[in-house]
């Protein structure tokens, strides 16, 4: 087993940034990410939000906190590509700003002034997303890792509301060497990529942040249920990776058999014989005569 935890996992994510013990870390990896100092403090959220009616999906957050201005943000690490996964995003993070209207509607309907019910003018506080991505979205850029999504004009490129913030980051692609993070933000990128397989904790890592990174995913310090749960998250993960990758290489041989027989009808259909058909394709004489 290796020294450290794998953040990719969702048992990782979760312990390095999921809990009061550490929330200094999630604070500034988020700083860090987002490339001002937003954050003093944070507080957790509820992860699950349930839809406006019964009938309608929730949503369910990797990490999902406030700060001390009400501004909200949403950490999610994604471990395997997934179609329409930026429409998710959207749908998610629409949960925080229903949330938010909702808070102000119930404080606004205490007031005793009738005019002060109504005067709520649909202000929102900053919305976050971050997206780690244990994945390429964009295999056509290899040299950008980073994504900054904001709503914007086509014609002057230029911001038109900053209300919700947008952040993917396709960690297979940052591949800079330690050496060569030369910001906080960049050793943050580098820890996570690499963590897993580190026998020790570089002297160029070696400040309070990433000390306290240390001792949290260190695997020794981790009591026997903690152990036995990370396992366990693993081998979930392993479990489905093999079920994916076994169900694409059945499609695979499906749709290569069915290409085969199309080859062999054409084939028939030009008169050659059975027999050489056979050869070309791999397919049976019983099943070309089927065909």
């Amino acid at each position: 087993m290796n020294k450290f935890i794998n953040p990719f996992s969702d048992f990782g994510w979760k312990k390095i940034f999921g809990s009061e013990v550490s929330k200094d870390l999630i604070i500034s990896f988020l700083n860090e990410v987002i490339q001002q100092e937003v954050i003093v403090d944070i507080t957790f959220r509820n992860v699950e939000m349930l839809g406006l009616k019964q009938d309608q999906r929730r949503a369910v957050f990797d990490i999902f906190c406030e700060n001390e201005k009400g501004e909200v943000f949403i950490c999610e690490m994604q471990k395997s590509r997934q179609k329409y996964f930026s429409d998710r995003v959207l749908y998610y993070a629409s949960f925080a700003i229903q949330q938010q209207s909702m808070i102000v509607k119930e404080k606004l309907e205490k007031e005793p002034d009738e005019n002060i019910r109504k005067r709520w003018n649909y202000q929102i506080n900053k919305v976050y997303v971050v997206c780690v991505l244990n994945y390429i979205m964009d295999p056509s850029r290899p040299e950008k890792y980073r994504w900054d999504i904001v709503r914007m004009d086509r014609e002057l490129k230029i911001p038109f509301s900053e209300t919700l913030n947008e952040i993917y980051l396709e960690m297979p692609k940052f591949v800079l060497p330690l050496h060569e993070c030369d910001t906080l933000y960049k050793k943050w990128l580098y820890v996570l990529n690499n963590i897993e397989i580190m026998e020790r904790l570089p002297q160029e890592l070696n400040n309070q942040i990433f000390r306290k990174l240390k001792s949290i995913v260190e695997v020794e310090r981790m009591t026997p249920d903690q152990r036995l749960e990370y396992e366990l998250s693993l081998s979930v993960e392993r479990d489905l990776s093999a079920a994916l990758d076994t169900s694409f290489e059945d499609g695979m041989e499906k749709g290569k058999a069915e290409e085969q027989r199309l080859i062999a009808v054409n084939l028939k259909k030009q008169g050659i014989d059975i027999e050489t058909i056979a050869q070309c394709t791999g397919l049976s004489v019983e099943e070309i005569n089927g065909l």
